[in-house]
């Protein structure tokens, strides 16, 4: 891997300073190649899209697909995409949980940081019980990180983690990622999942739309 600057680089420069990030994502598309290749100062697409403190989930994603072990890898500042993002996005960026989460869950290596043979014990009794993975009972406290799920990107985020109490899963990812028995925002472990009802929903999905910063208790529910 030579140190240069791709296209795919000066996509995501463009993209900050325009705002414009479609460039970018198709760039990453096209050629995933250009994401394994870091700049004379170390830094990997990924870790420039993380430092703009502005790109969209959807290009984390994508950067992430093309390169994973980005995730992992350190700039010449010593900095890696992680640490670049919980730096640059702002409390009040709307993206900022679900980039969070993203670079987080799909750390290669996370889940065995992370998990202990008890918590393997217990996603494993969640996955194969389906009764002992939803209560009845919200969490304490509900927390609206996003209004898409923070794995697919897709569907809208109607599971609620318990305790911690991050919605962030829709209903479809909740086997893959309970197979690591943890939450994908903070990485604690679940010990029971909730659904979302009716109006609890329209409360969510009012939350992720308004200048609130994320991670704010939802006192509505």
């Amino acid at each position: 891997m030579g140190l240069t600057q791709t296209k795919l680089h000066f996509a995501i420069i463009r993209g900050t300073m325009e705002g414009e990030w479609i460039h970018a994502i198709r760039r990453a598309e096209k050629a995933p190649y250009e994401a394994t290749i870091a700049n004379p100062y170390g830094d990997y697409p990924l870790h420039l899209a993380c430092y703009s403190g502005v790109a969209p989930p959807e290009l984390i994603r994508a950067l992430i697909d093309a390169y994973p072990d980005a995730l992992i890898k350190e700039n010449k500042k010593g900095r890696d995409p992680l640490e670049l993002a919980a730096k640059n996005y702002s409390f009040t960026d709307p993206n900022r949980a679900q980039v969070l989460a993203l670079l987080r869950w799909h750390r290669p290596g996370s889940s065995n940081n992370a998990s202990t043979a008890v918590t393997q014990q217990h996603s494993s009794d969640l996955i194969c019980n389906s009764n002992n993975m939803f209560c009845d009972s919200p969490p304490e406290h509900m927390y609206s990180c996003s209004a898409q799920c923070v794995v697919c990107l897709e569907e809208v985020a109607t599971i609620a983690m318990k305790p911690c109490g991050h919605i962030c899963l829709c209903l479809g990812c909740v086997p893959t990622t309970m197979r690591k028995g943890l939450c994908p925002v903070d990485r604690c472990e679940v010990r029971e999942l909730y659904q979302l009802q009716g109006d609890q929903i329209n409360i969510h999905m009012s939350m992720c739309g308004s200048d609130l910063p994320q991670n704010v208790p939802v006192e509505n529910f």
